[in-house]
Formats: C-alpha cells, sequence, structure tokens
C-alpha cells in the first residue's frame, strides 16, 4: 500500500547527512585501509585528530583545515605541506574512488528527494568531509538534487558543532526548528540537530525502500 504523505509538514528544510545516511559506509573504511597500507600512520592520525575535534567551533575560511593539518603535522612528525597534500591529492579521491567502485545509494533516496523537492522543502546535504559533489556523483545521486551543499569544516567546525549547524541553517534561510536533520549517528548528526533546536530523524541501518520523515 502507498504510504499517504500529510499534505503539510512539519518542517520546511531537510538536512541530510552524506556518509552512512545516503548510503552504507559500513565497509568504506576497510577498503581505505587496504589501499592505504604506505599511508595508514597519516590514515590513523587523521581520525584521531578529527575525534579530539568533535564538536568544536574554529571559525569558517578554512580555519578547520588549518587545525586538523597543525594537529596532524604535529601528531605525525611531517610538515603541514605533507599532510595537507596527503589529505587533498590521495585521501579524498581515495574515498571518491572507494565509493565508484564499491557503493551505491540507499534505495530509499531518490523517491524522498524528488517528493521532498514536489512539496517545495529546501535541500541541504551536510558532510563532516569535503569533496560532496564528488561522492554523491560517485554512489549515484545528482548534486542537483540538493540545493545547498556544505561541508562542516567551511561550516567552521567538525559536527555536532552547534555553530556549524547554525550556519547551515542562515545558509538556507530557514529558523532551525523548521529544519530536519536526517542522519545516521546520534552522536554527531542527532547531538548537532539538538543543540541547534532542530528536528531529527535517524535512518535506519538496513536497506528499506521507504523512511518514515513525514510526520
Amino acid at each position: 500500500m502507498e504510504q499517504e504523505i500529510p499534505q503539510k509538514l512539519s518542517y520546511k528544510a531537510v538536512i541530510f547527512d552524506l556518509d552512512g545516511t545516503l548510503y552504507d559506509n559500513t565497509k568504506l573504511p576497510r577498503f581505505i585501509v587496504l589501499h592505504s597500507l604506505f599511508h595508514l600512520r597519516l590514515l590513523a592520525v587523521e581520525r584521531l585528530c578529527r575525534h579530539h575535534m568533535s564538536g568544536r567551533y574554529y571559525g569558517t575560511k578554512g580555519l578547520t583545515y588549518q587545525e586538523l593539518f597543525r594537529r596532524m603535522s604535529a601528531m605525525s612528525g611531517r610538515s603541514v605541506s605533507t599532510v595537507s597534500k596527503w589529505f587533498w591529492d590521495t585521501y579524498m579521491p581515495l574515498q571518491v574512488k572507494m565509493l565508484q567502485r564499491h557503493f551505491h545509494k540507499k534505495p530509499w533516496v531518490d523517491e524522498t528527494l524528488r517528493t521532498l523537492r514536489e512539496k517545495g522543502v529546501k535541500l541541504a546535504c551536510f558532510s563532516e568531509y569535503s569533496f560532496i559533489r564528488e561522492k554523491l556523483k560517485a554512489i549515484g545521486i545528482s548534486p542537483d538534487a540538493f540545493d545547498y551543499i556544505i561541508d562542516a569544516p567551511t561550516a567552521g567546525g567538525c559536527k555536532p558543532c552547534r555553530k556549524a549547524f547554525m550556519y547551515v541553517a542562515k545558509k538556507i534561510n530557514c529558523y532551525p526548528s523548521d529544519i530536519l536533520v536526517v542522519g545516521d549517528r546520534e552522536d554527531t548528526d542527532g547531538a548537532g540537530a539538538e543543540s541547534a533546536n532542530m528536528q531529527f530523524y535517524k535512518v535506519p541501518k538496513e536497506d528499506t525502500e521507504k523512511i518514515d520523515i513525514w510526520n
């Protein structure tokens, strides 16, 4: 039976997380490690530094990336330029390549985005990492499906930083209470939404044809 969708939704905009939300990223770390055997130290350092930076605000205009590379340099003993080059020229393109080879969007994505757009809901993709457009294309989603594409460092911090979520709200020109955040993690997407007074929906781990975000 076709799901009945209310004519009036309780939100005017939806912010979608990318990794783990629009596709199942469970196996991505394994593929990344297998193709990063010569860079395992940098890979581990990057993840640890991001963990330490979680929820903090550093300001826009690239300051979050500057802090990430400064921390990675100090922890790895390599220069800032070296870790920066590895991140932009090796690590992020590798993520895109692995997505192209092994991953695909979840079954509910196309219909959900189409229905929301038909109802005039503003759509944003808000990811912890950069290369969002490239990653969307890699899993079979057109970047044009979203009105706004924003990475957390550009917004000033790492999830669940409140100011980063508020930055997105300002970009899409909506009151936070009129925004629904759709994500896979309560400690990042959920906590960020709560701190910014936004609604939150956690996607199911299993592949489903529909998600129940209509109430």
